[in-house]
Formats: C-alpha cells, sequence, structure tokens
C-alpha cells in the first residue's frame, strides 16, 4: 500500500511510519522540517498547494496529524495555533485531496480522545462515544480540546468522498 502521513514527524507519526515501512508498504511523511528517514520525507508548509500534492494522488491512505502539538502551556497564543495548525492544514488537504484524479481510498484524521466524557462505566469509541465538556464536575479548561477536536474533524467531513471501487457502472 501507498500510505500518506501529513505531520507524521511526531511521536504517533514516527510509530506509524516505521510501523509501516517495516511491514513492506511504501511511506510518505510530509513535512514542515523533513530530515533523512528510510521513508520518503517531501516538503510541505501546510499552507499553500504545492508538489507534496503528486504524493497523495494514486495513495492508498492518508492518516493525517498534521498541528503544533499540545505538549505546551495553554496561552492564549498557543491555543490559537493549536487550533489554526489543525484545521487550516486540514482544509488544504482536503482540497488537495478533492482536486485529485486518483484520491485516496481512505483518509484518517486522527485528532484526540479528549473529545470524548470522562468514562469509568464504559469505553468511548467514534461510534458510540458522548462528546465531552457538559458532565456535571468538568471543568471549563476541557472545552478547548473538545473544540480543537471538532473543528479538526469538521472540513474533513464535508468533502466528497472517493466511490468505492466496485461501483463502477458497466457498459449497457
Amino acid at each position: 500500500m501507498r500510505i500518506v502521513i501529513p505531520g507524521g514527524t511526531g511521536k504517533v507519526g514516527t510509530v506509524l511510519a516505521r510501523h509501516f515501512h517495516s511491514a513492506g508498504h511504501l511511506v510518505t511523511v510530509l513535512s514542515r522540517n523533513p530530515s533523512p528517514a528510510l521513508w520518503r520525507t517531501p516538503l510541505w508548509d501546510a499552507q499553500q498547494i504545492g508538489p507534496w500534492v503528486e504524493d497523495l494522488n494514486g495513495a492508498d491512505v492518508v492518516i493525517n496529524l498534521t498541528g503544533r502539538s499540545v505538549d505546551c502551556r495553554y496561552t492564549e497564543s498557543n491555543r490559537r495555533e493549536i487550533m489554526s495548525s489543525r484545521v487550516d492544514s486540514t482544509r488544504l488537504l482536503g482540497t488537495a485531496i478533492a482536486g485529485l484524479e486518483h484520491p485516496p481510498q481512505l483518509w484518517i484524521n486522527a485528532s484526540t480522545a479528549t473529545i470524548y466524557r470522562h468514562s469509568l462505566d464504559r469505553n468511548m469509541d467514534d461510534i458510540t462515544g458522548e462528546i465531552g465538556g457538559s458532565e456535571p464536575g468538568a471543568p471549563s479548561t476541557w472545552r478547548f480540546s473538545i473544540d480543537v477536536a471538532t473543528a479538526w474533524e469538521r472540513p474533513s467531513s464535508t468533502l466528497p468522498r472517493p466511490a468505492p471501487a466496485n461501483s463502477r457502472c458497466a457498459a449497457p
């Protein structure tokens, strides 16, 4: 498989790239600061369309991990950068993917588990999880992580999806 990981130079992205590469997949990590790796690491600025778009064309999977690290003090400036670095780059990826002749069959937008309510009674997941922040006793500071996650996922959820490979109509 051809796997593209925008923003894949952090902890999670490096683990994923290493895993997929060692399994024999063709891995590309789009990076604002490319460095030597066992996989391709073309430059992208996460702000404008560039040569990196060709790495998306014909890819099987895109795993979007873009955005400023949340491992920081949540100052007003850092909060703005955390939010915009995720939303703007995801919107850019969506624009790029929508214009491809051969878009990826799967786009995974990996954001955060902090979108769900704090739960000791059951597991939270993408299908049955409950958005948090409103439960009794929830600190108001939790709301920022929830807002980031929902804003980050919004641009990718409004894009047209590629048709399944088996949906092509045969000529009469």
